[in-house]
């Protein structure tokens, strides 16, 4: 056992809870089982202000009537200089989780996801949805925005004036599909913002023994109020993001996903190519990483390029 664990192994035992034990360890911090149905994860950067904002998010969401659990925080707490959440945990196993895998099991993971992005769809705009900023950006990503689009459009400058460069070295006519995205956003028909999730993973997603989702968690990369066409847009993209069959995942999931609401292929592809532009150096500014070239191959796939070329001129 790793002394950082020991440590955290002794604080919350003399906190009062008895059944104390390491679940795992990821890019965000560690996470403990505690007593009662109740865990602790140590943040390794978000400050204890950050997460409380994402628990007024979570709490928010606590009363939407989601049909599944989601985060919700109990404690905020600083400890040996770190943010400490204590929340209720949550039930069920990944939705990649072998037992879901393989051909025969693409309906329930498809109806999964479809049950899941439905109801994000019907949870309203709220105050507490917009005040998240995204991608540990400095400002919330609706702060001067009177729309989704011009929140979007907005994102989209910052990232490309900051990375732009680097993007330009690897995606073909980089400057003439930014041009092209500007004028894609502008004309967007009016969308009537609901929550979207912005990384659902299938590590993301539990569920029971039968495939239906039990919770979702790991809100706060991307989390906001928005158009539900860009979640599942992102959904579709990175449910197998490094895959060897990842389009053609993505197409699946794209064909389910259009049987039940009726999104544009060319709005899936346009925010698809916001998002690559928006989180091409998220995991490095330098660009040398997997995601930035997955980002660069985005923004040359010839799906991307057409919709963006059929951007209306003018409203």
């Amino acid at each position: 056992m790793q002394r950082h664990e020991e440590k955290w192994l002794d604080h919350f035992a003399g906190e009062g809870y008895e059944a104390v034990e390491p679940l795992g360890s990821g890019m965000e911090g560690a996470v403990y089982r505690l007593d009662d149905g109740m865990v602790a994860k140590v943040w390794g950067e978000r400050s204890a202000q950050e997460l409380r904002r994402l628990g007024r998010f979570y709490a928010h969401l606590d009363q939407a009537g989601l049909p599944f659990a989601t985060p919700l925080y109990h404690e905020v707490l600083e400890v040996f200089g770190k943010a400490v959440t204590v929340e209720r945990h949550l039930p069920g196993v990944p939705l990649d989780d072998k037992r879901f895998s393989g051909p025969q099991e693409w309906p329930t993971v498809l109806s999964c996801l479809g049950t899941v992005l439905g109801a994000f769809a019907e949870v309203p705009d709220a105050p507490e949805l917009r005040d998240l900023p995204v991608m540990a950006e400095k400002r919330a990503l609706w702060d001067g925005s009177a729309s989704w689009s011009q929140a979007l459009s907005t994102l989209v400058d910052d990232r490309a004036d900051r990375f732009g460069d680097q993007l330009r070295a690897k995606a073909a006519d980089f400057d003439t599909k930014l041009a092209q995205l500007h004028r894609a956003l502008a004309t967007l028909d009016d969308v009537r913002p609901a929550l979207v999730h912005g990384d659902l993973i299938p590590g993301n997603i539990l569920v029971g023994a039968d495939g239906a989702p039990a919770a979702v968690l790991d809100f706060g990369f991307f989390s906001t109020a928005g158009d539900p066409a860009f979640d599942a847009a992102l959904t579709a993209s990175i449910f197998d993001m490094y895959g060897t069959d990842a389009q053609d995942t993505e197409a699946r999931i794209d064909r389910e996903l259009n049987t039940r609401f009726g999104h544009p292929p060319d709005r899936l592809a346009l925010y698809r190519s916001a998002y690559a532009v928006i989180t091409s150096n998220a995991y490095d500014p330098l660009g040398q990483d997997g995601h930035f070239q997955w980002c660069a191959d985005t923004l040359n796939r010839p799906s991307v390029s057409e919709a963006l070329r059929r951007a209306p001129t003018g409203r």
